[in-house]
């Protein structure tokens, strides 16, 4: 994962949506411009969001380079609130030594900004603009940066000159050191050899708080194969731009809408470890032709996260996508509009994460080619697509959904799923008890503002059932040439209520299925029987043509065998599956006929 989060960096930068190693942005903004002049300093008052460089100082004394807090950069110990910063010397002078540290650098190249750094050395010792600085109401921790006026660097900020940022790196590496002191081997991301490996990494990355993007335990648990002490060793085995640079691109990520969603959330505790959020992005080196359009790579990602959840980003890169949709183009051929490329060169990438306290947990990790990913989504697709319970064309459920309607504690069947659709794994073991159990609720059975759970449920049911499968397309809605025994029990199960109800006019509380679906979803024989005759005696000589049915399902009962006298766990779930299907096969007929009878009486 660091790798590919050190990519996806590195091409940020290049895109200018990164700024580089070492650098960041904070939320105030610079107030301050020291314009140095050759023989003064002159303050202007300036409104600059630029990226600066960070360090993760909390409470100790750590100069930034060429740019500070006045504080720091100025010695101004004037606060807000009146009372003096007690350490604006201690800074002020930290950040003198930090300049001085510059022009002593043996990789420092540039003469014209050594020279630039000499001079403002020189001026901020001597006290250039002191009483500019007591005539102005600076605060300490105000933001200040300083310019050249004259000379080659004219107008140029000198921290963002290209060789201060590397100085800013090789310092910061220092300071990230392990606290066993300096550590240098082979950067496990980059590759590279005798390089400083860092300790830590100085930026936090921002899941619901503020963590670090690595974490270790204390030393009583990880001693045993790693050695007492692991802070005195550079256990992650980074150099500070790769580190950083994974810290930089999880942030991007986290805080874009088009790259994050969360899949299951704790109303109650935001950082417990229930929480499971979603951070996902696409590598594609140009657009991607499907069949008539042209997709970037911004609606490419948009467009296979949709199986995620649905979509709830405030501004869309692109008009919201569809599950429809998707499945539909990944019917077609899909090509790179470069054609040096396959599609093996573009890739997908989702690490699903839990907050924790102080640290983050990677639940899981995925990285697949495009080559792949269309297979195993199109296959998903097709397994969880069913038809709605009141009827109309079929269509796929999302991730989010489906987990949302299990109202599952069980973390493995969220990450089971999205391996399922991602990985084209196998649908998680335990799936299909969660999703038998919570169907024959008589709640989620009965009442409409359900009907949502029903669907998901029953598309999970499917899932498990013909993930992979020829017939799985023939699946989607009722299917009369399915003849296995549970299937049909639980169609017979769906005529005999619907007998029921227009035997009483549609008028009624209570049906009876909510009486005696546990029964007969588990143990036909013994349901049915009675079911039967009572519907002989008071439903279906008023149900017209549900007696033919009813005749044609128990002819192929018989056919199959009779009725089972008890059903497994797949059987149940097959059951369940053909209840569902009859059900919905007979609201639609009603909605087709009530819209024929009212295009009747308009004309």
């Amino acid at each position: 994962m660091f790798k590919a989060l050190v990519e996806l960096g590195k091409a940020l930068e290049q895109q200018g949506k990164l700024p580089p190693p070492g650098y960041y942005y904070y939320k105030e903004p610079i107030r301050w411009r020291v314009r140095v002049f050759p023989d003064r300093f002159l303050l202007t008052p300036i409104d600059r969001n630029a990226a600066r460089p960070f360090s993760g100082r909390t409470s100790g004394v750590q100069a930034h380079f060429l740019v500070d807090e006045a504080g720091y950069a100025l010695g101004v110990d004037r606060t807000p609130k009146g009372s003096p910063e007690k350490r604006a010397k201690e800074k002020f002078a930290a950040f003198c030594a930090l300049l001085e540290k510059f022009l002593s650098w043996p990789d420092l190249r540039d003469k014209d900004l050594a020279r630039e750094v000499e001079r403002l050395l020189e001026g901020l010792r001597a006290g250039w603009g002191r009483d500019q600085l007591e005539s102005t109401e600076i605060f300490s921790k105000e933001w200040v940066e300083f310019v050249p006026e004259v000379g080659p660097l004219q107008g140029t900020p000198l921290f963002e000159h290209p060789e201060a940022v590397r100085f800013w790196v090789t310092e910061l590496a220092e300071r990230a050191a392990p606290r066993g002191g300096e550590v240098i081997g082979q950067c496990a991301v980059c590759g590279q050899h005798a390089v400083r490996l860092v300790g830590r990494i100085p930026l936090g990355v921002k899941l619901v708080g503020n963590a670090p993007l690595h974490s270790f335990n204390q030393s009583a648990f990880p001693s045993y194969y790693g050695g007492s002490s692991p802070e005195n060793n550079a256990h992650i085995g980074l150099c500070l731009p790769c580190a950083d640079t994974a810290s930089r691109a999880f942030n991007y990520l986290s805080q874009s809408e088009n790259h994050r969603k969360s899949l299951i959330s704790d109303s109650n505790k935001r950082d417990a470890l229930t929480n499971q959020i979603a951070l996902f992005w696409t590598k594609s080196p140009s657009a991607i032709e499907i069949g008539t359009q042209n997709l970037n790579g911004g609606e490419l990602n948009a467009l296979i996260s949709e199986v995620l959840s649905e979509s709830f980003a405030s501004k869309p890169i692109t008009p919201k996508p569809t599950l429809p949709q998707l499945q539909q183009l990944l019917s077609l051929p899909w090509r790179p509009v470069d054609s040096h490329l396959n599609l093996d060169d573009y890739g997908f990438y989702l690490a699903v994460l839990s907050p924790n306290v102080g640290r983050i947990a990677l639940r899981d990790w995925m990285a697949v080619s495009l080559t792949t990913l269309k297979e195993t989504l199109r296959t998903f697709l097709s397994a969880t697509c069913i038809v709605p319970p009141g009827g109309g064309p079929a269509e796929p459920r999302a991730i989010g959904e489906l987990v949302r309607a299990l109202e599952s504690a069980n973390p493995n069947h969220l990450r089971g799923l999205l391996r399922t659709a991602y990985l084209g794994d196998p649908p998680p073991a335990g799936l299909l008890q969660a999703a038998v159990v919570r169907f024959r609720n008589a709640r989620v059975l009965e009442n409409p503002r359900e009907s949502w759970r029903l669907r998901a449920l029953a598309s999970l049911l499917k899932l498990t059932l013909f993930y992979g499968k020829k017939e799985v397309e023939r699946m989607e809605k009722l299917n009369p040439s399915h003849k296995t025994p549970a299937y049909l029990s639980g169609r017979l199960l769906a005529v005999l209520e619907e007998a029921q109800k227009r035997a009483q006019g549609f008028n009624l509380k209570r049906t009876l299925v909510e009486r005696f679906y546990g029964a007969a979803s588990t143990a036909p024989a013994a349901t049915f029987g009675m079911l039967l005759r009572t519907a002989a005696v008071a439903h279906l000589p008023k149900a017209g043509r549900l007696n033919l049915l009813v005749e044609e399902i128990l002819g192929a009962l018989d056919d199959a065998g009779g009725f089972p006298k008890t059903l497994t766990l797949k059987e149940q779930a097959e059951f369940a599956l053909g209840f569902y299907h009859q059900r919905a096969s007979f609201r639609e007929k009603t909605k087709e006929e009530n819209l024929s009878e009212a295009e009747v009486q308009h004309e």
